[in-house]
């Protein structure tokens, strides 16, 4: 009997162990051609350099190839960064995070939005805006500033305050 249900358990691994790496990765699966643009304050993860530029248009305003001036690219999300901590007063010590560049839907009614767990920021280039980057780069900020994260209902006033805040001055 005992060794019978050790050969059921030893099949039943056999069979399932290919599967077991894709069933217990903890991250999303991302494509082995995933390449990756680091600024100051993010490291950026994307597919395809159209993806990039699309991103870098779309917080920015102004078509450019990345590769030909990475510093003005770095710059430009790097500034938005900046600005979310100028803004909110809050300079998480050495703050950093993650850009996922996507196309199309990411979730419903979703154009962006901030993972904690991650430390992630997941943004669709075909529908972001600088103002959309902005909240969730909030998001990002108020999670590393606190040692206990405010209340959602918090965080939702501090990014609105971004929001409305964003180029102000400007």
């Amino acid at each position: 009997m005992f060794s019978n249900i050790i050969r059921i358990i030893i099949i039943a691994f056999l069979f399932l162990s290919p599967a077991l790496p894709l069933t217990l990765s903890p991250l999303p699966c991302f494509s082995q051609t995933e390449k990756t643009f680091k600024t100051k304050y993010s490291v950026i993860h994307f597919s395809d350099d159209k993806d990039l530029n699309d991103f870098l248009w779309r917080i920015g305003g102004k078509r450019f190839d990345y590769s030909t001036n990475p510093n003005f690219a770095k710059a430009r999300v790097d500034r938005i960064i900046k600005r979310v901590q100028d803004i909110l007063e809050m300079y998480p010590k050495n703050f950093s995070v993650n850009i996922y560049l996507r196309r199309g839907n990411l979730e419903i009614n979703k154009v962006a939005y901030y993972e904690n767990k991650t430390h992630s920021i997941f943004v669709s280039v075909d529908n972001v805006s600088d103002g959309v980057f902005a909240h969730e780069t909030a998001h990002a900020v108020i999670y590393k500033y606190f040692p206990k994260p405010p209340s959602s209902i918090a965080q939702e006033v501090l990014t609105q305050y971004v929001d409305k805040n964003l180029w102000s001055d400007y």
